[in-house]
This record gives structure tokens, C-alpha cells and sequence, in this order.
């Protein structure tokens, strides 16, 4: 495993001792796959080693090495596609929550427990609400120093066997909530509680000894003392949560594209076609190359949001960038690795078929490809605000071409109507396919906004202009072809390159 400059030396003796054990534990992962039966004694020795404490804090019983001292267990536990996914959903998947939102009392009593390898599971989805997490209709009402909670959840990964619940429940119906997502309630649910049971199990693509199941609960009793932060905290509580299990499961995809590496070449150099090792064919070397350059780059990617995130950086951006490079370039690797591999790649002899299995579960699993992407455009946009703005630009005197401008210009004075007709005209000339912004208006006009306006308002009565409105108001603005004939004569739109000559034009 390469190391990264800011790597502790714990870290790094870390990743060794990980490495071993990892190599320690792989038959038994094997055939525990085989025989469809839970690897209770591989989670026990993880549990002995104190390696689902590696992000919990020192004083909790942990070994605090936080968001890269976890991404480093989940590496190397994901050569192994089932543990490696328990680690990441549950063990480790819900330490955020209680970490940032857990009340002392509740610090005290459940990282510990984490510590010591206690079983968790995230549990958000629903029959009715899956990537829009905020139509979760699981309701939970307070009554005295409890919460009652009635629904069901669905694909709950350790369904069963999970000690430890990260629930999310619906508790108000208040439009005005709704709206600020202050609907949505955090609860930990502990296993044996009145009413909550496992419905079913389901057969997910991938998890051939992983519990995956729907829990009901049926007026389920939970103390106020579960409940982690206030009641309505539990969108932000939820999201800051996926954002950690984001990384981690970036984490867990580098793990399979490493085992995929160490299949797919030692693989190719013994298998003989034509005469020759296969990996000595041209296109086997690509498909090895492009395993190698996802790998790199996921590994740099995962990393690096693991390192901003111990500094205490928003990582928003960077988990869901890293979640979808990392799970898409998964894909493709197995696929390469398939292929490199022939007719083996598609048994369950070799690990290609089982990291290609379960590579596609995490395109949906802890935010789609979708959902991930929403937030990239949402966060990405907002936080870039100040260098997505759009640069003015203006017609050059002497080339009749639009250029950039350096630094603000003075703004027109006494505006009229005239004016603000004369601005559509010449951003027609600079961007003849685009409207113009209010921010744009008001950087080259001196005027307020109820006389913006007015004079907006009469130019697309007399058809000069044509208008878009959000919520707000009037947000872009176009001159027409009436309102660009209004302000200047053909002449001033007129443009032709030095080398189209007099007789071209018409």
C-alpha cells in the first residue's frame, strides 16, 4: 500500500498490521461466501483488535486516528466485499452522528460500545422514500419521556444481526418544517425493543452472506435520551452523516480496485493464448494500465477528502466527487478485470465477478449516482459563487470583437429607458445567445431595482424586450429584434473578419 506524506507513523504501522490481517482472514471470508453463513469470528477478531475503534476518540476507548485511520481499515477489510460493507454501513457508518451530535451522556454509553466492535446499521430507507430522503413517512410521536415509532425501513444492511440502530423518522407534518427540513427526527434504536422486528430478508446482488432485510416497527418505544440532537435535527444530522460514509465507502471501492489488480495481472501472466501470456497482448496491457490509473486516482481522491476532513473542512463536495469517480471507475475495472480474466472472470472462483456484483449495489447504496450528483451541482455551484460569476465583457473600438474587461468600469448615470435598452443591444453584440442577469444590469447601470424594473416593464410592453421571471421578480433580461432595430441602426451589429472581402458581403 503506497503511503501519503501526511500519513502519521500511526497511521502508517496501521495500514501494515491491516494488511496482515487482512491477508490472515481472506480464506475464512471465502468460504463463509461459499456457504452463505455470517463471518461472526472474523467481526470478533476485528472486535479484539480494536479496529472498529479507530476513529472513535481516545477517551471513548478509541485509537483516534479519525477519517483517515478509518478509510485505511475499510481499504484493506473491502478486499473482502461482505465485512468490508459492514464495516463501512455499520460499524463505522453511524460514528459521525454520535460524535457530532451526541450529547456527552450518549458519547459515554455508544462509543465505547462502537470501540469494542458492536454492530451498527443506518437505517433511511423506505418503501415510499429511498434517494428523496425527506419523504420518510416512518412517523414518531413523543409521548412523555419516550417516542413511539411506527413504519417500516428497507434494504437495511445487518438487518438481524445489528445491535445498534441509526434511525431517521418523520416528526412533524408542519409545512413551515417541511419546507427548513426540520420534519425529520434522529433516533438510536436498540435491538429487543417492544414492537421492532425484522420483516424479511432480501436477496441483494453482491451479498451472498451479508444480512440485508425491511425492519417494522410497531409502536416501538424509544427514550428521549436516544434521540441525537433536538427534535427536527435530523436532516442535517442525516446528511453530515453521509458525507463521512461517502468517504468511507470511496474507501471501500479502492479496496476492490486493488484485489482486482492483484487478479487480474498475475492472472494474465499465466494465462497462455496463442502462444504468448496473455499479458502480453496490447489490449490486456491497456485494459491493466487503466486498473492502475483508477487506482491511483481513487486512492489520491479518497485520501485527500479523509485528510480535510481530520482538519475539520467541509468535505461535502469532495465525499460525493470521490463517491462517484471512485464507484463508476470500480465498475469499469471490473469490467476490465473480467475481460482480462476471459471465461474465469465471470465464476465466483475469482473475485472479479463478486467486486463487479457488488461494485453496482454502491451506485445506489449510500446516495446514488444521482443524488451524489445533485449535491456536487447544489454545493459545488454555491460554494464557487465568486468565481463562477460571469466576466463582462465588451466591444473592442478597434477589432468590433467582444474582449474581457480588467476590473470594474463606471456605470452608466441617469438611467432611462433608452439606457437600458441600449445595455440589451450591446450584450446582443457581446452574447447574442444569451440574457442578461440582474447582477449583469446592475453592474453596468447605476439604478435601483424597483426602477430597473419599471424600465424593464415598459420596453416588453412595446416589445422591445422579453423578460424571466422566478419567485423573486424578474430575474433575465433580451432585447428582441424589435427592441434591437429600436435602439441602432444594422450598421452597429455588423461584424466581418479582415479576410472577408467587400464582394462576400450582403
Amino acid at each position: 500500500m503506497d503511503y501519503f506524506p501526511w500519513w502519521t507513523e500511526e497511521q502508517k504501522k496501521l495500514a501494515v498490521e491491516l494488511g496482515e490481517f487482512a491477508e490472515e482472514v481472506m480464506p475464512r471470508d471465502a468460504g463463509a461466501r461459499w456457504k452463505r453463513e455470517f463471518p461472526w469470528d472474523i467481526f470478533e477478531k476485528i472486535a479484539k483488535k480494536g479496529y472498529t475503534g479507530v476513529a472513535v476518540p481516545k477517551e471513548y476507548g478509541g485509537s483516534g486516528m479519525g477519517a483517515t485511520g478509518a478509510c485505511i481499515v475499510v481499504e484493506q477489510f473491502c478486499r473482502m466485499p461482505g465485512p468490508g460493507r459492514i464495516m463501512v454501513g455499520n460499524m463505522i457508518g453511524g460514528l459521525r452522528q454520535i460524535i457530532e451530535f451526541g450529547s456527552d451522556e450518549q458519547k459515554a454509553r455508544f462509543l465505547p460500545r462502537i470501540a469494542q466492535g458492536e454492530l451498527g446499521a443506518i437505517v433511511i430507507t423506505e418503501p415510499f422514500a429511498g434517494t428523496d430522503a425527506a419523504a420518510i413517512s416512518m412517523r414518531g410521536k413523543r409521548e412523555g419521556d419516550s417516542y413511539i415509532l411506527n413504519g417500516k425501513k428497507r434494504f437495511i444492511v445487518s438487518a438481524g444481526i445489528a445491535s445498534r440502530h441509526m434511525v431517521y423518522v418523520r416528526t412533524s407534518n408542519d409545512p413551515a418544517d417541511i419546507a427548513k427540513y426540520r420534519h425529520l427526527t434522529a433516533f438510536i434504536v436498540e435491538k429487543g425493543a417492544p414492537g421492532f422486528t425484522v420483516e424479511k430478508m432480501n436477496e441483494v446482488l453482491g451479498f451472498e452472506n451479508i444480512q440485508n432485510g425491511v425492519l417494522d416497527f410497531d409502536d416501538v418505544p424509544v427514550p428521549v435520551a436516544n434521540r441525537l440532537g433536538q427534535e427536527g435535527d435530523g436532516w442535517k444530522i442525516m446528511t453530515a452523516g453521509l458525507n463521512f460514509e461517502r468517504t468511507l465507502i470511496s474507501a471501500m471501492t479502492i479496496g476492490w480496485q486493488g484485489e482486482l489488480l492483484r487478479n487480474a495481472v498475475p492472472y494474465a501472466q499465466r494465462r497462455v493464448q496463442f502462444g504468448k501470456p496473455t499479458i502480453d497482448m496490447p489490449g490486456n496491457q491497456t485494459k491493466i494500465a487503466d486498473l492502475i490509473i483508477r487506482l491511483k486516482l481513487a486512492r489520491l481522491a479518497t485520501y485527500y477528502t479523509a485528510y480535510l476532513w481530520d482538519l475539520g473542512w467541509d468535505i461535502t463536495v469532495e465525499s460525493n466527487v470521490t463517491k462517484v469517480f471512485n464507484v463508476e471507475g470500480t465498475m469499469q475495472s471490473a469490467l476490465d478485470a473480467v475481460q482480462v480474466m476471459g471465461g474465469d472472470g465471470v465464476t465466483p472462483f475469482y473475485p472479479a465477478q463478486s467486486i463487479f456484483e457488488i461494485a453496482k449495489v454502491e451506485h445506489i447504496s449510500g446516495g446514488t449516482m444521482e443524488a451524489c450528483r445533485m449535491v456536487i451541482f447544489k454545493s459545488g455551484v454555491k460554494q464557487w459563487e465568486k468565481d463562477l460569476k460571469m466576466r463582462r465583457r465588451v466591444i473592442d473600438e478597434e477589432l468590433g470583437v467582444p474582449v474581457p474587461v480588467h476590473g470594474a468600469l463606471p456605470r452608466e448615470k441617469d438611467v432611462d429607458e433608452g439606457k437600458v435598452l441600449s445595455m440589451l443591444a450591446e450584450d446582443y453584440r457581446v452574447n447574442p445567445g444569451l440574457f442578461m442577469s440582474r447582477d449583469d444590469m446592475t453592474t453596468c447601470l447605476d439604478v435601483d431595482d424597483a426602477r430597473l424594473d419599471a424600465f424593464l416593464e415598459a420596453l416588453e410592453k412595446k416589445d422591445f424586450a422579453k423578460l424571466y421571471r422566478t419567485k423573486k421578480g424578474i430575474s433575465l433580461a433580451k432585447a428582441t429584434y424589435d427592441g434591437l432595430k429600436a435602439a441602432h441602426p444594422k450598421e452597429y451589429y455588423r461584424w466581418f473578419p479582415g479576410w472577408v472581402t467587400p464582394d462576400r458581403k450582403f
